[in-house]
């Protein structure tokens, strides 16, 4: 297999490893060393980007899985493989990448692995509200600051990753004093920055609102769509059974664990599905054309600002 390669151009538009933050252009390292915890496609892409962007000098990847972290570093994803939390305290960031339902223990692991260090912790959960909770029992201090960079692929594993995977993406930081930014904040910002990435502050509560209904309740609505499909009449999904169910090939491990983290706002949303869904249907039960060519016209005009965004990302219509 052919090693992962992150190119530099992604970051830069001059192929350059520079990126101008705040008006001004960075050309060193953020940082000598970080270290990614779940080396998959979110970590290794990450990990590449923060070479090739120069965000890091060096990458370690930590996991409990040796095999899998020896061919992550042969692949070149990451420059030193590592299982003992002793090696934690060399990287001036921690990129917490695990499955969602872990990522608070990680968390609390690395910032008790880093205790009395300058080391920051960030993680790439894509719920914050129950994360945050978890982590403020146990911790008090301000070396944790939560983000979720709104990237990804129903593909999984390092060798999907790619340093392309992130900028021009979307990333949220939900800081536990949110709306106040202190320096460890401006820092991880500065990080998710120099891989190419727009970053946006907001509150947890905000951002699992916002995300059950852009992200966590699509998936959702797209794995009842595919349920309704059986194998027998497969030979007639064409392109709208496509383009619709695409995120329902994702990791139902990963999805179910979301959707509970979540459980309010996924609740909240449900309930706002089953409404639309049943105003259509009395709307066609009672031949109320001009109520259901109104809904449709209003879900057309939302795709289509979507769709006309360059910042979105490009699915090809």
């Amino acid at each position: 297999m052919e090693p992962v390669v992150g190119e530099i151009a992604a970051c830069s538009p001059s192929g350059g490893a520079a990126i101008t933050i705040g008006g001004m252009a960075e050309t060193g390292s953020q940082f000598d060393c970080i270290a990614v915890m779940g080396v998959g496609l979110i970590g290794g892409s990450i990990a590449l980007a923060a070479k090739s962007c120069g965000a890091a000098r060096s990458v370690i990847g930590f996991g409990r899985n040796r095999d899998r972290l020896a061919a992550a570093k042969s692949h070149g994803v990451i420059d030193e493989a590592a299982t003992s939390s002793d090696d934690l305290s060399r990287a001036g960031l921690i990129v917490v990448c695990t499955p969602v339902d872990r990522i608070a223990t990680d968390v609390l692991a690395a910032l008790q692995a880093t205790e009395g260090t300058s080391t920051l912790v960030t993680d790439a959960g894509s719920v914050k509200g129950s994360i945050q909770r978890a982590v403020d029992l146990e911790y008090s201090g301000d070396r944790f600051v939560a983000a979720h960079p709104l990237a990804g692929s129903h593909h999984s594993g390092f060798e999907h990753a790619n340093a392309s995977l992130l900028p021009g993406r979307l990333c949220v930081l939900t800081p536990r004093g949110y709306p106040t930014v202190d320096d460890n904040v401006q820092q991880v910002r500065r990080f998710w920055e120099r891989l190419g990435m727009r970053v946006r502050l907001m509150s947890v509560q905000e951002h699992d609102k916002t995300l059950a209904l852009t992200s966590h309740l699509p998936h959702l609505a797209a794995s009842a769509v595919a349920s309704l499909v059986e194998p027998a009449i497969l030979e007639y999904a064409s392109t709208g059974y496509r383009d619709t169910t695409r995120v329902a090939a994702g990791d139902p491990e990963l999805w179910s664990a979301i959707f509970a983290l979540n459980k309010p706002e996924m609740l909240r949303g449900i309930d706002r599905l089953v409404s639309a869904l049943q105003q259509c249907r009395i709307a066609l039960d009672e031949e109320r054309h001009q109520d259901l060519r109104g809904f449709l016209q209003g879900a057309s005009e939302a795709r289509r600002q979507y769709r006309d965004d360059p910042s979105r990302p490009d699915d090809g219509t």
